[in-house]
């Protein structure tokens, strides 16, 4: 009788701890799912470890507020000994170098420390990033678009916030062609790097034929004065336009796809909209299932009488009862029924069956269509010198 209720007793606390361990699973599900849905962009990697008198969390997470978030939902479990052993990044082993600048015309950021690993996206010359963590020389970073992967320590210079508020108040200058050199000096006759268009420099001094500029890791170089724009100049004659923006597409025809790519090296769809777009003052979501969360929905129809220049047409899977909607792909529209998209290389296609470029595939596989650049609001937001990465607040 004695061993019977023994059992038992095991079995009740056995039960309760299987049972508590399952609602405080549910309970950091629910917090990821609320607050860091996207992995792309928000790190939520949360476990615990349970005994009959104590939880222990432990983990990592981008943002306090998830952790404090996470920590009151359990403690609302009643019966929980919490000890936290959640880490808050950026982690304390980087110091006061919790940002960077890239520091390579094109920097290759990937997925996992390696650099076997996917290619997840690129960064140019001069672009702001957040440093989390450091990992045999690798750099857990986010991007301007909010997006997350790993750089070698090559690829970026190392920069404190006050480093970094000297470089946001500093005049600079921006690559306004696609493809040439920085040089070592005013005769253009040595290199020290390639450069591409949309890269950012410091400016030094400015004549009749180079600027003189800073990069990121402090070596001085001469930019030819007409592959180039004073950064305040070029963004205050920008139109946000679409004839603008549909005007660098074209002449990027014929680039190579690349996974992952968001330069003129080499860009994959939605890194083709990025750039573009990009070229024209405006920061986009990275990959093409988060671009078409913003604008406005244009209802679509087989003579694409709603379609407007500058429009963003997605492909892949609609959704239904069964299935979730699917986005694989994006273009932008240009009229006519004509597109311009990355598929193998920079192509324009159309949707006309008369047309010689007709692409019935992605005719019949439109998902939806977005208009961004009619919405004042949206623009403001989605232009560099308002992005959270250019401003003095985010580095206080």
């Amino acid at each position: 009788m004695k061993r019977l209720l023994y059992i038992t007793v095991i079995s009740i606390l056995i039960g309760n701890t299987i049972m508590k361990g399952q609602n405080i699973q549910q309970v950091i599900d629910e917090v990821r799912k609320n607050l860091a849905p996207d992995k792309r962009t928000a790190i939520f990697d949360i476990s615990f470890e349970q005994s009959s008198d104590k939880l222990i969390l432990k983990g990592e997470v981008s943002d306090k507020e998830f952790k404090k978030e996470l920590i009151g939902q359990i403690q609302n479990l009643k019966g929980i000994n919490l000890i936290d052993s959640i880490e808050v990044l950026p982690s304390a082993k980087l110091g006061n170098k919790i940002y960077a600048l890239v520091n390579l015309s094109v920097c290759n950021i990937r997925s996992k420390p390696e650099h076997s690993a996917e290619l997840a996206t690129q960064a140019l010359m001069g672009t702001p990033l957040k440093i989390y963590k450091e990992e045999g020389g690798w750099y857990l970073v986010q991007t301007p678009d909010d997006y997350l992967g790993w750089v070698d320590d090559d690829g970026i210079s190392l920069k404190t916030s006050k480093e970094m508020m000297a470089w946001l108040n500093s005049e600079k200058v921006i690559y306004a062609h696609f493809f040439g050199f920085i040089y070592s000096d005013k005769d253009f006759s040595v290199s020290i790097s390639d450069a591409v268009g949309g890269n950012i420099f410091e400016k030094i001094n400015k004549s009749d034929n180079y600027f003189e500029v800073k990069l990121p890791d402090g070596r001085i170089g001469f930019v030819k004065i007409n592959e180039a724009k004073e950064f305040t100049q070029w963004f205050s004659n920008l139109s946000f336009k679409a004839d603008d923006i549909i005007d660098v597409g074209k002449k990027m025809l014929g680039f190579p796809y690349l996974w992952g790519g968001t330069s003129f090296k080499g860009i994959d769809c939605s890194g083709y909209m990025k750039t573009i777009f990009f070229l024209n003052g405006l920061i986009l979501p990275r990959d093409a299932n988060q671009q078409a969360l913003i604008g406005e929905e244009i209802l679509f129809d087989k003579e694409f009488s709603n379609l407007k220049p500058g429009d963003l047409i997605f492909f892949g899977r609609r959704g239904n009862q069964v299935r979730p909607e699917r986005i694989t792909h994006v273009g932008i529209y240009i009229g006519d029924k004509k597109f311009l998209h990355s598929s193998g290389r920079v192509r324009l296609d159309s949707f006309d069956k008369d047309d010689p470029n007709y692409n019935e595939y992605r005719l019949n596989t439109i998902v939806r269509i977005k208009r961004l650049l009619e919405n004042k609001d949206l623009l403001e937001k989605l232009k560099i010198i308002n992005n959270k990465f250019y401003t003095e607040e985010f580095y206080k």
